[in-house]
C-alpha cells in the first residue's frame, strides 16, 4: 500500500482587528495612515481598522454606538468632551492597563500628563497637543512701522499695536489689527491672562459674570467697538478669524499649531510667533493647553490590543510620528524639542515659542456641563460681539440660565 505524503501549510494566525474612530481621513500618506503602518510593523498580530465619521456627528454616533453596545475599540475625542463623557460612563479608567503597559506618564509635559486626568482618574492618552501663541503678519507689521512682539508684552502693548495695524481706505476697514474667534476656543487664553475662567474654581457654578472675566469680555467688545477687530457682520466675509490672517486681512491671530501648519503652507505669507500677552506688567503669563485625545470606549471588545494602539500612538515613535507629518505638537517633551518638531524646516521662525509657553499653559476647563453649557454661552455673547448687548448684561443672563445645570 503506498502512502502518499501530503504537506499541510500550517495556517496563519489570525490577526486581531482593531478598530479606531477618527473624524480624520486616512488614506496612503496621511498622518493616520503612518501612525497605523508603523503600528503593525511593530505589532504584526494586531491589524487597525479606521472607522470614519463625519465631524459633524462625530460624537453623537460615537456615544450612541458606546450605549448600544457597539463601540469602536478606540476613540478620537477633543479635549472639551472629555468632562461630559466620563460622568455619563462612556470611557474606561486607563490606570491599569497603563501599569500593566509600564506606558511612562513622566515622560509628557507636565500640563499634558495633568490635563488626561479627570476626578482622580486618568481617561485618555494625548494624541497630539497644543499651545496659544500670537501670530503675527510681519508684511503688515514693517508696512505699518510697528515692531515685532517680544515675550512679556502686555495687553495695553497689545492693544497700540492692533490700533497701529488697523488700516482704513474710503470708510472702509482693509486691514484688521486683531481678529478672534467668538466661540469659546478664541477668546479662553485672554481669560486665561487675567486670572479668569468660564467657570469657578469648584466647577459648581459659571465664572464669567465675575470682575476678572468681565474685564476681559469688555477688553475684546472694545476692539470690535473701536474698529480694531471685526464685528460678526464683516467677520461674515471670512467665516474664521482664521482665513482673515491667511489672506492677509488682519495683522494678528491667536493660533495654535494648527493653524501655524496651515499658515506655513502659503509661500506668500510673511509670519511668526510670539507668546500671548501678559494682561498687565508684572502678572504670570498664561495660554490654553488644547489636547486631543485617544480613549479607550466602555465595552470595548479588544481592550488589551486596543490599549497597545493607543500607547503606541501617544509613546515615543508615534509622537514623532504625529511631530514630522504636522498633527501638532508631540505630547512627549523629548521628542517635541528634537528634529520632530522643534527641527521642522519653514515658517515660523520662532516655533520654540510654542514649546516655551507650555510651562504656563492651563488645560483647557473639563466639566459635565460644558455642552449645554457654552450653547447658552455662545448665544448670549454673540449679542455682545455685535454691539447689542452690554458684557454685564450677557454674562447675567448666562449665569442665570446655566445655574440648573449645575444644581441637577
Amino acid at each position: 500500500m503506498l502512502l502518499l505524503g501530503i504537506a499541510v501549510t500550517p495556517c496563519a494566525a489570525a490577526k486581531t482587528k482593531v478598530r479606531v474612530s477618527t473624524w480624520w481621513s486616512f488614506e496612503t500618506g496621511s498622518p493616520l495612515d503612518a501612525l497605523k503602518a508603523a503600528f503593525e510593523a511593530a505589532h504584526p498580530d494586531i491589524e487597525i481598522e479606521y472607522l470614519q465619521i463625519p465631524s459633524s456627528e462625530y460624537y453623537t454616533k460615537v456615544l450612541t454606538m458606546i450605549a448600544g453596545g457597539t463601540p469602536p475599540d478606540v476613540a478620537m475625542l477633543g479635549m472639551d468632551k472629555l468632562g461630559s463623557w466620563v460622568p455619563r460612563g462612556a470611557l474606561q479608567e486607563l490606570t491599569p492597563y497603563i501599569k500593566e503597559a509600564g506606558y511612562d506618564l513622566n515622560a509628557l509635559f507636565p500640563a499634558v500628563r495633568k490635563a488626561i486626568e479627570f476626578r482622580g482618574g486618568i481617561y485618555a492618552l494625548p494624541r497630539d497637543v497644543t499651545t496659544s501663541v500670537v501670530a503675527y503678519n510681519k508684511t503688515l507689521f514693517d508696512q505699518a512701522g510697528v515692531a515685532y512682539p517680544k515675550a512679556g508684552w502686555t495687553r495695553q502693548d497689545f492693544l497700540r499695536t492692533a490700533r497701529a495695524l488697523t488700516k482704513v481706505e474710503g470708510g472702509r476697514t482693509t486691514v484688521f489689527g486683531y481678529a478672534f474667534d467668538t466661540f469659546a476656543d478664541g477668546f479662553v487664553d485672554w481669560l486665561f491672562t487675567n486670572g479668569a475662567n468660564f467657570i469657578n474654581a469648584e466647577a459648581n457654578r459659571d465664572a464669567l459674570h465675575e470682575p476678572k472675566a468681565v474685564e476681559v469680555l469688555k477688553f475684546l467688545q472694545g476692539m470690535v467697538k473701536e474698529g480694531i477687530a471685526p464685528s460678526p457682520s464683516q467677520a461674515e466675509a471670512f467665516k474664521y478669524a482664521s482665513s482673515a490672517f491667511a489672506i492677509q486681512k488682519t495683522a494678528m491671530y491667536v493660533a495654535t499649531v494648527g493653524w501655524a501648519n496651515s499658515f506655513a503652507k502659503d509661500p506668500n505669507l510673511n509670519w511668526d510667533v510670539a507668546p500671548m500677552p501678559v494682561w498687565a506688567a508684572g502678572m504670570e503669563p498664561a495660554c490654553r493647553l488644547w489636547v486631543n485625545f485617544w480613549t479607550l470606549p466602555k465595552g470595548s471588545t479588544h481592550p488589551k490590543e486596543a490599549f497597545k494602539v493607543m500607547a503606541f500612538f501617544a509613546g515615543p515613535e508615534g509622537q514623532k510620528i504625529v511631530g514630522e507629518t504636522r498633527m501638532g505638537i508631540p505630547a512627549i517633551q523629548s521628542v517635541a524639542y528634537g528634529p520632530a518638531f522643534l527641527g521642522l524646516p519653514g515658517a515660523p521662525e520662532h516655533r520654540q515659542v510654542f514649546l516655551d509657553v507650555m510651562e504656563n499653559a492651563k488645560p483647557f476647563p473639563l466639566f459635565p456641563e460644558s455642552d449645554q453649557y457654552f450653547t447658552v454661552m455662545r448665544r448670549e455673547l454673540d449679542q455682545v460681539w455685535a454691539g447689542q448687548r452690554s458684557v454685564e448684561e450677557a454674562v447675567a443672563a448666562i449665569d442665570e440660565q446655566t445655574r440648573s445645570l449645575f444644581n441637577k
